[in-house]
């Protein structure tokens, strides 16, 4: 009936999954842990005395992701994953000019 609202209203918004992440963001932190264990297993540690500091490069795959996930663009204030998609959808999408000449 008009004016009338559910007390049971459907709240918007995505669900979290663990530690407040959505489905999304673990698939690729996930994704990120995996490519630096395969990082990690190619490149030799650092010749250093401290193991947290010998190993830390190993950390980079895994900090491109998280940047990619959580940094925003500063124009748009889109997230920069979604960004780069739209980046290259228009760069893909683009008219190509052609130019005839008659010779």
């Amino acid at each position: 009936m008009y004016g009338q609202q559910h007390p049971l209203t459907k709240k918007a918004g995505s669900p979290k999954l663990v530690w407040n992440f959505t489905f999304s963001q673990m698939v690729a932190i996930l994704i990120g842990a995996k490519l630096s264990w395969e990082f990690s297993k190619i490149v030799p540690a650092l010749p250093l005395k401290n193991p947290v500091f010998a190993h830390i490069h190993h950390l980079i795959p895994l900090g491109a992701a998280l940047i990619l996930l959580y940094g925003r663009e500063q124009k748009t204030g889109l997230l920069l994953y979604r960004y780069i998609y739209f980046w290259i959808k228009y760069r893909l999408k683009s008219p190509k000019v052609i130019v005839w000449k008659k010779f």
